[in-house]
């Protein structure tokens, strides 16, 4: 997990809620991949997050020995394959499996796909959607990001992915709805947390925010969501099928 706000927390604790109640028999903690985020909230609240490492050596100490960790990543980017993949193999004694981020195969891109549509607009002839995706520097994941892209505007009319930063780039969703030119726009966050670059990044006041961006193409109408993916119950379930199958493994 990774992100700070009180919104961030408490997707959290609805997303522990669900974990417990598929897997009532198993321990549950968490850890925090972001250092940024470790120390911000330390600083802010006085709490202590712990990273991954910490987290798998307390467990060892605890007297387990089969861990599953299920990342709440969106593709598999940087923080997958350094904070996770890498730091899991570091603790002897330890076997571990890994339940994969959201967008991992195939048929994960047609599972969210249908989850994230039940919050389109049912009329799409005159309204687009933009998802506001975080972005990868990393290949496999920013092609998880260009392949849902995709997907969106091969089976929706006016729907597109945009992301913060790297591809598919924001510029790019703009165009599409320039082209489109639809009185209303809903801008949708594509991120397990709607936290800062929601409020700020994407329906801010500033020159540089999505919403302004648009609204200089345009009058449109805007209409923000402010929920992240992770109160969406289809999304919850490819997260934990990713568990199950991870769970499975040891």
């Amino acid at each position: 997990a990774f992100g700070t706000t009180t919104e961030a927390f408490d997707t959290y604790a609805h997303f522990e809620t669900k974990v417990r109640e598929r897997f009532p028999e198993h321990e549950v903690r968490w850890a925090f991949t972001s250092h940024k985020v470790r120390h911000k909230v330390a600083k802010e609240k006085g709490q202590q997050l712990k990273d991954l490492a910490t987290t798998l050596r307390e467990l060892k100490a605890a007297g387990f020995t089969r861990v599953a960790i299920q990342s709440l990543h969106i593709v598999p980017g940087e923080e997958w394959d350094k904070k996770i993949v890498q730091v899991s193999r570091e603790i002897p004694g330890l076997k571990v499996a890994l339940g994969k981020p959201l967008l991992s195969s195939p048929v994960d891109q047609e599972r969210v796909l249908q989850a994230v549509a039940q919050t389109f607009p049912r009329d799409l002839t005159d309204t687009a959607v933009v998802l506001m995706a975080h972005g990868s520097p990393v290949p496999e994941g920013e092609k998880a990001y260009i392949a849902f892209d995709r997907l969106l505007r091969t089976r929706y009319r006016n729907v597109f992915l945009g992301a913060v930063e790297h591809k598919p780039a924001k510029e790019d969703a703009f165009e599409a709805v320039k082209k489109a030119n639809p009185t209303a726009v809903v801008l949708m966050p594509f991120m397990f947390v709607a936290g800062e670059h929601v409020a700020k990044d994407m329906l801010g006041d500033g020159p540089e925010s999505w919403k302004s961006q648009l609204l200089k193409q345009k009058a449109y109408r805007i209409e923000g969501i402010t929920k992240g993916l992770g109160y969406q119950d289809g999304i919850i379930t490819v997260y934990l099928d990713h568990l199950a199958q991870a769970l499975k493994s040891l």
